[in-house]
């Protein structure tokens, strides 16, 4: 006789009763869970905001990215966590690996070897953050329908021009990130072919404008719309007082310093205001820091100090001293290959 239990007649129905009971309880848990986690994953971007150390920032940034993209692989179609994916994949980018990879450009050339590993850095992450942004928007019936299995590379302006009207207001973080971390792609591989795609990324970012203009903390389509425009020659359809008056009502909106370096690096250095371009990276280095936005502030002083430093790289100048709390900022590189000239001694 086998040794195996034999079970009940009854007791099957009472399983599968209690499997059918468990069901909801479990799916609940899980919408618990999700539910929890947000709020979580959100003051974690807060907090990484607030940090004025960008060693340490980096390295939050980072943990918090796998984090959410963790519980994006469980939560495939959830909106709003595809979209703290695109997020934070973009800061990751350009806050830091596209920041270095700039430093490397400007002032240090000969480590062109280092400059492509960067490179491949940035171009990977935003493709990461540009993927989570399109499947956040292919959540939208209207949106998907029009674009189907094409890509966006295959759409025509108008198709993709109407995929977007099919879109409202909760799209817009969508949008944005698309756009950012697009854009952003283009701007690091300096690919012309990539570069005839620019008109897509203006459309994404008016879109994102015409939406909502508050997402990323009241900033991101007015200083994504003032950098489209400003680092474009006009004959690329770039428009230095657009600009201007993106960046402007950018910095109005979200009293951070990063649109006023923007305008120093695209604008005035490209029409030749040499006296803007120093005057304007100078406030931004003497300015104290947004508490709340430590970070992004910091961010933009290191990079302030590294315009001024090769100043003499946009203007037919010499090189000049930067101001001494440049010398106190972490900055991964030196800001030049050659020594600085020394301040003048106070009279």
């Amino acid at each position: 006789m086998s040794s195996a239990r034999v079970r009940a007649p009854w007791a099957r129905p009472l399983l599968i009763l209690a499997a059918l009971a468990l069901t909801p309880a479990c799916a609940a848990v899980q919408g618990a869970t999700k539910a929890g986690m947000k709020p979580i994953l959100t003051n974690g971007i807060d907090g990484f905001l607030t940090e004025p150390d960008p060693v340490v920032a980096e390295g939050a940034i980072v943990a918090n990215m796998k984090l959410i993209e963790g519980v994006v692989a469980t939560y495939p179609d959830d909106v709003e966590l595809l979209n703290m994916a695109a997020m934070a994949r973009a800061n990751y980018a350009f806050g830091f690996v596209q920041d270095q990879l700039e430093a490397l450009r400007l002032a240090h050339p000969e480590q062109r070897d280092e400059a492509l590993v960067l490179q491949d850095r940035v171009l990977m992450s935003y493709a990461a953050g540009r993927a989570f942004a399109e499947r956040a928007l292919m959540q939208n019936g209207g949106f998907a329908g029009v674009v189907g299995e094409r890509g966006l590379e295959a759409l025509s302006t108008e198709e993709l021009q109407a995929a977007l009207a099919e879109l409202s207001k909760e799209d817009a973080p969508a949008v944005f990130w698309l756009a950012f971390n697009w854009g952003g792609s283009m701007q690091t591989n300096l690919d012309p072919a990539e570069a005839t795609q620019l008109p897509k990324v203006e459309l994404l970012t008016t879109t994102a404008l015409a939406l909502d203009p508050s997402v990323f903390y009241d900033i991101g389509p007015h200083m994504l719309a003032g950098a489209l425009y400003g680092f474009r020659s006009p004959a690329l359809g770039g428009d230095p007082k657009k600009a201007i008056e993106h960046l402007d009502e950018a910095k109005a909106r979200g009293n951070v310093m990063l649109p006023d370096v923007l305008k120093a690096q695209f604008v005035y250095a490209q029409t030749e205001q040499e006296d803007a371009f120093k005057t304007t990276l100078e406030a931004v280095i003497a300015a104290k820091p947004r508490p709340d936005r430590a970070l992004l502030d910091t961010l933009a002083q290191i990079k302030a100090c590294r315009l001024l430093a090769n100043i003499d790289g946009f203007f037919l100048t010499d090189a000049q001293p930067v101001p001494a709390r440049c010398h106190r900022l972490p900055h991964r590189y030196r800001l030049r290959a050659e020594p600085l000239p020394e301040p003048e001694p106070e009279s």
